[in-house]
């Protein structure tokens, strides 16, 4: 009712009443459950940073892209990212959206999906690495690597050496809970960077994934 009663006034002196057919309505939002992720390639040499959210959907990165069943292997190569690997469609900002954060996951996918040393290879990434969540020029936290819940952590490994891996999923995956979430308002620029001290090297390559868990509000 109050949408409506704003258009007609937007729309005095305006004879084509074009303010009644706006597709964007920021004054009657509409919130959904709709996390951020990122997907960024972690080198078998070893990294001293790894930024999330810098890359947005439709451009180039290099990422684990092509997979080979006969030897159960990914293939790192410079792909157009999609929606498998983000969802953010501006380097560091959102336009026109808010995202209520409450908590951090992330995950590790491997390029050998039945290495022996993939245990080996979380492991060193995990111990050696932070995370800082920084918006506009304040940070927010820092967080080492070992804090934050895997989306995708190794379960078993069997005694032929095949590894298991447990899948995430939904709002109820483990995360990293912030006791007061942390609103991320549009056009706000935000920045994810993972630290690595002494660039831990690895037996292969590797994609890393962040989520931050968050309700979206959007207009309508």
């Amino acid at each position: 009712m109050v949408g409506v009663m704003m258009a007609r006034r937007m729309a005095i002196g305006d004879p084509m009443r074009s303010q009644e057919f706006r597709t964007q309505r920021s004054e009657l939002p509409e919130d959904l459950w709709q996390p951020l992720y990122d997907r960024v390639n972690y080198a078998a040499a070893g990294a001293s940073q790894a930024s999330f959210f810098a890359v947005p959907k439709g451009q180039s990165a290099t990422l684990l892209s092509t997979y080979v069943a006969a030897t159960a292997t990914w293939t790192a190569a410079a792909k157009s990212k999609t929606y498998r690997d983000t969802n953010i469609e501006n380097s560091n900002v959102v336009p026109t959206k808010l995202f209520k954060t409450v908590g951090i996951s992330w995950g590790m996918f491997h390029s050998v999906t039945n290495a022996t040393l993939n245990a080996a290879d979380r492991e060193a990434v995990r111990t050696g690495g932070f995370l800082q969540f920084r918006i506009v020029d304040k940070d927010i936290i820092f967080l080492p690597l070992s804090l934050i819940p895997e989306v995708n952590p190794m379960v078993a490994t069997t005694a032929n050496q095949a590894n298991a891996y447990a899948g995430g999923g939904g709002q109820n995956v483990p995360m990293y809970k912030f006791p007061i979430p942390i609103t991320l308002n549009p056009y706000e620029n935000f920045l994810v960077l993972l630290t690595f001290d002494n660039s831990p090297p690895i037996s292969a390559t590797m994609d890393l994934q962040c989520v931050l868990h968050a309700y979206m509000r959007r207009p309508t």
